[in-house]
């Protein structure tokens, strides 16, 4: 594990977040085990195998940092008749000293393109709640009156949309989580909370190397506004279908290892460890996530075995 080299001063991330006098709300939160909650990112996507999925995730980003990123999530989602997908999601995120809470519920909708492919159509809307403890952290100019506030309390809407098409061993995707601009006053005009668009585009081939091996390498892409392109290629392995191993790489950034464990038929645990590579590396001793899947009872008629994404 990466030792820091020298510490960052208290709640750091309070620098990253103002520039010219202007906050910038966070991004949406990162996940490194996209590939098992992918209604995360896409709201077309949805478990169709006659069953609803309950996702609990956390992540620990830039351990050794002060105030650095914390996001924990709950994601449930799946089909209620052979067309239409419903579902909700939430997540709480940390990041020094302001607190995001969103929640979002799904709607989506199958349509055939032939019988081995299919596309589904989503749609999410919600709310972003938003907020920031000025009493939080150590200021160079204490007296700026732009600190003189306690606390900042906002709550804003959102609405996006997706599509994801399928076949029997592969699979592509494109979403805009939120496809509203949300700004808001703080102090001053000079003071804004501003949220730019997130643009996703997914996709993955599973391959079926005999009865009890599987590889599937996967790739994501987040396109943001005033942001560099963010590019995540990864290969998990899946054996006996209970057993998987991964690497992932998110370019310029960090370098991941994947593993998750089918507990039982119903339960699904992963854990992923990211090492840093970019110059934050030096200041930090990685990122962990873990992620808990549990499918909901079936209530249709049995299905094919899992598909692996």
């Amino acid at each position: 594990m990466k030792t820091p080299k020298k510490k960052f001063p208290k709640l750091l991330i309070i620098l990253l977040l103002w520039s010219n006098g202007m906050l910038m709300a966070q991004q949406l939160p990162q996940y490194t085990q996209y590939m098992y909650n992918t209604s995360t990112i896409n709201p077309a996507y949805v478990n169709e195998d006659n069953r609803m999925d309950a996702t609990l995730s956390y992540r620990a980003q830039w351990i050794g940092i002060d105030g650095a990123p914390e996001t924990k999530a709950l994601t449930v989602s799946g089909i209620i008749n052979s067309r239409i997908g419903l579902g909700i999601n939430i997540f709480k995120d940390n990041i020094g000293p302001s607190t995001e809470f969103n929640t979002n519920a799904i709607l989506s909708y199958y349509l055939y393109l032939t019988k081995k492919v299919k596309m589904s159509l989503g749609i999410n809307a919600g709310i972003d709640f938003f907020e920031v403890d000025y009493s939080k952290g150590n200021y160079y100019d204490a007296d700026d009156v732009l600190f003189s506030y306690d606390n900042y309390y906002n709550a804003l809407p959102g609405v996006g949309g997706g599509i994801f098409i399928f076949g029997e061993n592969w699979y592509g995707g494109f979403s805009v989580p939120n496809i509203l601009i949300n700004q808001s006053n703080v102090v001053s005009d000079k003071n804004l909370i501003h949220r730019d668009n997130h643009i996703y585009f997914i996709g993955g081939y599973v391959m079926d190397i005999n009865a009890s091996l599987k590889l599937k390498p996967s790739v994501l892409v987040k396109a943001i506004d005033n942001a560099p392109l963010t590019i995540d290629a990864s290969l998990n392995v899946l054996f006996l279908q209970k057993f998987t191993l991964g690497a992932s790489h998110r370019l310029k950034d960090s370098y991941s290892a994947l593993a998750g464990f089918q507990i039982s038929k119903n339960f699904f645990l992963g854990y992923s460890y990211d090492y840093s590579i970019s110059d934050l590396g030096d200041y930090n001793q990685g990122s962990h996530e873990l992620i808990l899947k549990y499918l909901l009872p079936r209530w249709g008629p049995n299905a094919r075995s899992p598909r692996f994404f």
